[in-house]
């Protein structure tokens, strides 16, 4: 099904360009092209990527959809099926359509019981007579645009205007009452609950370059209204061995799934125009589209990190060991089948059946990954100057920073890892939940467990020299020379392994306890470097240990 949404997108590219017209109202029956969705590839961002299929008997060509998505700029297709059939063209209208309502209003009411006779109750009046008219609020013609000197369209509106009459035909003649002042409407006869309104409703209707009677035809477009939310589960039951659990939750608000073949997609893909609705749609005036237009930008968007969650020691009696695990019977889960799309990915699920407004999760995968204990200390640039030598001021007041006990998982299965909350559990017992971030296949990802307050920690940084009036691209600079220190005590029974990040702005130019430097791009512009050193030491029980580091950074006068 994945490579046929290829096929697809392929035909609606050939075929020809889609013009609106809304002057089609009225249009000579033509046969109805009703389809059903084969297919959704689903993005977490509330976007959903739908192919619907169908068949339809033409007439001279022609045939018409009754179902409009109000899909995205640009993301409406019409294709066919059949070989060597091609779409000649596609026009949007609107026509008006009979609709069955119930009356909830005494203007309705009346509008139900047009012919009938009545009594009315108006003010301390009592009128006799027959519905002769109930005439509909007049509303305003089209927006109208006026294009001005300065090259952009503004638009003119008006007000429309109601109607607050009902005229009755009594044996005196006709009335007309103001039916906003009707107290009670009483009918000698049954009088009728509903009423036939007229509204405008969205149509398609396409030719299709054939001389067969019937054809084969797809529909594909981008529509917000549903969603996936991606959780695992990572059991750490086992010393080394983490089995990890990923599930996909939908959030279906667009319409009923019967039998669907769903995509999960993993990744960050880039819709420009989202929030605009294609023409097709027929949503908007051109007024309203060329503003939405005019107001679209690139605006990416990001799930924001969920807040770290706070944990506790719990006391389980003995007894309660016998509890099975919460992943207890994911081993026999069999993990979707998938694919890589450019820099995406796709879970697929085949025959998923969901209503609108309802919620349902899936497994995706469940596999064995190695893991260790590791401990995490990341350390911010704590020096006041930035990376063109300038004091930096107005800065938050430092926080001490804390060292975290996590885990380091190794994605040895078949499939990316996307960004999403990690349930993590010993047995059934929780532990804690994090934010595993997006691993490619064979990466590795660190997961914060809790903070770790037996491991105790402190650093300082000291000016060792300083070199006065140093030119440096025809300006003046302190060279400043910083060392730094490190201490940290194992306070634990057991070894432990730390990973300690420190970053700075300068050149560093010496490292102790094997440190690795990276020079990263953001300081390419200035004349000092934004530089991160990492170390990665194991720790005996008990043990403590002093690390060191010194670096240059030019300082302005």
């Amino acid at each position: 099904m994945l490579k046929g949404i290829r096929v697809f997108i392929l035909l609606g590219l050939l075929s020809s360009f889609l013009m609106v017209s809304s002057s089609l109202a009225g249009e000579t029956n033509l046969p109805v092209l009703n389809t059903e969705v084969k297919a959704v590839a689903i993005f977490k961002n509330g976007l959903g990527f739908f192919v619907r299929e169908g068949e339809v008997r033409l007439r001279d060509g022609w045939a018409v959809t009754e179902y409009v998505p109000n899909a995205t700029l640009g993301s409406v297709w019409i294709g066919t099926l059949d070989k060597n059939v091609n779409l000649e063209e596609a026009i949007g209208f609107k026509e008006e359509i009979n609709k069955e309502t119930e009356t909830i209003s005494i203007e309705e009411l009346l509008k139900a019981n047009v012919g009938k006779k009545v009594v009315i109750t108006f003010g301390d009046k009592t009128i006799e007579g027959r519905i002769k008219s109930v005439p509909e609020n007049r509303t305003p013609e089209e927006d109208t645009i006026r294009y001005n000197y300065r090259r952009s369209y503004t638009p003119s509106y008006r007000q429309p205007k109601l109607a607050t009459m009902v005229i009755l035909q009594t044996k005196n003649g006709e009335v007309a009452l103001n039916k906003n002042r009707i107290s009670e409407i009483e009918f000698p006869a049954r009088c009728s609950t509903k009423f036939i309104s007229r509204e405008k409703a969205k149509r398609i209707k396409f030719k299709i370059a054939t001389r067969k009677k019937k054809a084969r035809l797809s529909l594909a477009y981008l529509e917000k209204g549903i969603s996936w939310i991606p959780s695992y589960l990572i059991n750490i039951e086992e010393p080394e061995k983490a089995r990890i659990t990923m599930k996909a939750t939908i959030i279906n608000d667009i319409e009923d799934l019967k039998n669907v073949d769903v995509f999960f997609v993993v990744g960050y893909p880039n819709f420009t125009y989202a929030d605009i609705l294609s023409p097709m749609a027929l949503e908007e005036t051109l007024t309203q589209f060329i503003a939405a237009l005019g107001a679209s930008g690139r605006r990416p968007r990001e799930y924001n990190r969920l807040a770290n969650v706070m944990s506790q020691s719990v006391s389980f009696a003995r007894r309660e060991e016998r509890i099975p695990s919460l992943d207890y019977t994911y081993t026999a889960i069999k993990g979707l089948p998938g694919a890589s799309e450019e820099d995406l990915f796709l879970y697929n699920k085949k025959g998923i059946s969901l209503k609108k407004g309802e919620r349902a999760y899936y497994h995706i995968f469940s596999d064995e990954v190695n893991y260790k204990h590791i401990y995490e200390w990341e350390i911010p640039d704590t020096i006041e100057v930035d990376m063109r030598g300038y004091y930096r001021t107005g800065q938050k007041k430092k926080e001490r920073e804390q060292v975290w006990h996590s885990i380091k998982l190794t994605n040895s299965t078949a499939y990316p890892w996307t960004t999403a909350p990690a349930l993590t559990v010993r047995g059934w017992k929780p532990i804690a939940q994090d934010i595993i971030e997006y691993t490619p296949k064979g990466a590795k990802t660190n997961l914060k467990l809790t903070v770790a307050t037996d491991i105790k920690t402190d650093r300082h940084e000291y000016e060792i020299d300083r070199e006065r009036d140093v030119r440096l691209y025809r300006r003046s600079y302190d060279l400043v020379t910083v060392k730094g220190e490190l201490y940290i005590k194992n306070s634990k029974d057991k070894d432990v392994t730390m990973e300690v990040k420190k970053k700075l702005t300068g050149e560093v130019i010496e490292v102790s306890h094997q440190g690795k430097v990276e020079k990263i791009a953001e300081g390419l512009k200035g004349v000092n470097y934004k530089s991160v050193i990492s170390w990665q030491i194991p720790l005996k029980a008990r043990e403590e240990i002093n690390i060191t580091y010194k670096y240059k950074v030019y300082v302005t006068h």
